[in-house]
């Protein structure tokens, strides 16, 4: 499980470099920090998918787990199809309190080898 964790870790701690925003305009531009991250992601071996690409992964039928880390107000307006919610803030970045961490794990589940697309809000 240590092994587990501290691979899915880094995701979470760089949640920010995952980050889909949300729009309604479907081909507008990307945003201005769109560039600068999709450069960081990889150094960190993660990368940036675009909102057609998460609709290919809906369409595809492929087993993934979406992860919607913003706060539970505002999950509960509103949530792309089939996201689980897990609030972190700032405060996660360095650790987890074990309640967190099982909670986490609990999120996860047990299938290691499916795609977790993390997204919040906005890139803050």
């Amino acid at each position: 499980m240590k092994k587990t964790f501290a691979f899915i870790w880094p995701a979470i701690c760089l949640v920010i470099l995952l980050a889909i925003e949300m729009t309604d305009a479907e081909n507008a531009a990307p945003p201005s920090w769109w560039p600068q991250a999709q450069e960081n992601a990889p150094t960190n071996g993660f990368r940036l998918i675009s909102s057609e690409s998460l609709n290919a992964l809906y369409k595809a039928k492929e087993p993934f787990l979406l992860l919607d880390v913003r706060p539970d107000y505002e999950y509960k307006q509103g949530y792309l199809t089939g996201a689980m919610n897990m609030e972190f803030d700032l405060g996660d970045r360095l650790s987890l309190s074990s309640e967190r961490r099982q909670a986490l794990k609990k999120v996860l589940g047990s299938d290691h080898n499916r795609r977790i697309i993390i997204y919040c809000r906005s890139f803050r």
